[in-house]
């Protein structure tokens, strides 16, 4: 494993960091789901491409079980679009400081996230002002509350979206419908299931390191619009 550090952005949010190996090193956000930390996402470091900066935050909210929450209510529920607004705002605070910070914009992101996390990543990604340049979800969720309208504006991000078909907090029917929701709206969604609970199966984790070869290798700063 890479060598990290831990730091606390200007807005209270704890995180490890990957720092750049080159100046031109792609970055990726990794997010934690429900319970989880500042590490737990390194289990999948060895998916990302040689060098990529990779910054995973701490959630800001203590949940109800242990370990962190990115709301308030802190417990196993599937999360609405405005349970996420001041994690959201955390995150754009946090990125705005990696760019004073490193020179990455903020349109250069993947923002990657498990569970409770890949949904954060929607929440964030879909608002306005903040554009990625990808977005993973592993045994994730859209949140309830987003306007066609809304999806429909950022038809040119790339998403990667792996599920297990005997997942039992995020059912696999509820992944389907929120995949087909993005496809209608325009998303490019490389969709990957496999016959397991909530994680990630060994054929998904295969997808989504091909994933990011093809599409997150060298992510482009988009326009806003």
């Amino acid at each position: 494993m890479s060598e990290t550090e831990r730091a606390v952005s200007e807005a209270g949010l704890v995180y490890r960091i990957r720092r750049p190996s080159t100046p031109s090193s792609p970055p990726v956000l990794l997010l934690h789901g429900l319970g989880g930390d500042e590490d737990v996402m390194w289990v999948f470091e060895g998916v990302l491409p040689e060098g990529w900066i990779a910054v995973a935050p701490r959630g800001p909210f203590a949940a109800a079980e242990g370990g962190w929450s990115w709301t308030r209510a802190g417990k196993e529920h599937l999360s609405t679009l405005p349970e996420f607004n001041l994690a959201v705002e955390g995150l754009r605070f946090l990125l705005a400081g990696m760019r004073t910070d490193l020179g990455v914009r903020e349109d250069t992101w993947v923002w990657m996230g498990f569970s409770q996390g890949a949904a954060l990543a929607f929440a964030a990604a879909f608002a306005s002002g903040i554009r990625p340049a990808g977005v993973v979800s592993l045994s994730g969720f859209l949140p309830e509350g987003f306007e066609a309208e809304a999806l429909e504006r950022r038809g040119q991000v790339p998403v990667y979206w792996g599920h297990g078909t005997q997942d039992d907090q995020v059912p696999v029917e509820r992944a389907r419908r929120d995949v087909a929701r993005l496809r209608e709206a325009g998303l490019d969604v490389t969709y990957c299931e496999s016959d397991v609970g909530h994680k990630l199966g060994a054929d998904c984790l295969r997808g989504l390191k091909a994933w990011f070869a093809r599409d997150g290798a060298a992510p482009k700063p988009k326009s806003e619009s």
